[in-house]
C-alpha cells in the first residue's frame, strides 16, 4: 500500500494566501516575520508577538520585495515538540514557531494558527496560518 501525499506537504507546499512586503532586513525562506512599519516586515522580536504577518517563502535583501504566506497551509521550524491540534504561537529571532502554553488559556489573541502535523523540537511543523 503507498504512503498518501496530503495537500499541501509536497516540496511546493500549496493552498496558502500569500502578500508581498519590503524587507526591513536580510529575510530568508521560513522566517517568522512581523509588521515594523509601513509595508515592511522583520524577523519576529518577542515570544506571543501581535504584529506577526506570516512566514517568509522567498529570500529578500533588506529593502528588497519578500514573499509572505500569511493564510493558509505552510511549514516552519518547530521550537519545543508541536504535535497535530497544538495551537501555534510565535518564537522570538524569527526562526521557529512555539507551542501555546497552558497557563495562557484557550483564547489568547497571538495565536496564530494550528498544527496539522507535529514535529520534534528543531524539526519541520506543518502548520495552517489564520
Amino acid at each position: 500500500m503507498s504512503v498518501p501525499v496530503f495537500e499541501g506537504t509536497t516540496p511546493l507546499v500549496s493552498d496558502r494566501y500569500t502578500l508581498t512586503f519590503i524587507a526591513g532586513e536580510d529575510l530568508l525562506p521560513g522566517y517568522l516575520v512581523e509588521i515594523s512599519a509601513d509595508w515592511t516586515v522583520k524577523k519576529c522580536t518577542s515570544v506571543n508577538s501581535l504584529k506577526v504577518v506570516g512566514i517568509t517563502l522567498s529570500a529578500a535583501l533588506n529593502g528588497k520585495a519578500v514573499t509572505v504566506v500569511n493564510r493558509g497551509l505552510c511549514r516552519a521550524k518547530a521550537y519545543g515538540t508541536i504535535t497535530a491540534g497544538d495551537q501555534i504561537i510565535s518564537t522570538s529571532g524569527g526562526t521557529g514557531i512555539g507551542l501555546i502554553q497552558s497557563d495562557q488559556g484557550k483564547k489568547d489573541s497571538s495565536v496564530m494558527g494550528i498544527a496539522v502535523a507535529g514535529a520534534a523540537s528543531g524539526g519541520t511543523a506543518y502548520i495552517i496560518l489564520w
